[in-house]
């Protein structure tokens, strides 16, 4: 699986590929069990990282589904708004930096 350009600048630490997965597919809501599978992230290890978020503010509950807690993205909060941005402005980065070399290797054809 290739690495988002969120998690090339910030590493690989639960906290940082879950935050990844929501910010990337912020439109649903998505279980612990769903999130570890995804992140091949252990769910205790998901768990905690989930508590965290909850805690700054970046995402928040949303319904449960059978016994299940579900999760994402709390858009109305500012500093989910920064890191989504974040997170759009370093793909670009990364999109436009592989653009030049790539072009730079066809001029040199």
């Amino acid at each position: 699986m290739e690495k988002s350009s969120f998690v090339l600048v910030f590493g690989e630490t639960p906290v940082i590929k879950v935050l990844d997965f929501l910010l990337t597919f912020d439109s649903f809501d998505y279980s612990i069990g769903q999130i570890a599978k995804e992140t091949e992230t252990k769910w205790e290890s998901v768990e905690n990282a989930i508590n965290f978020l909850i805690s700054k503010g970046i995402i928040k509950k949303t319904r449960k589904l059978g016994k299940a807690q579900l999760y994402m993205l709390d858009k109305e909060k500012e500093l989910a708004k920064l890191l989504k941005e974040i997170d759009f402005r370093l793909s670009k980065f990364f999109i436009e930096h592989e653009m030049k070399k790539q072009s730079s290797k066809t001029l040199m054809q």
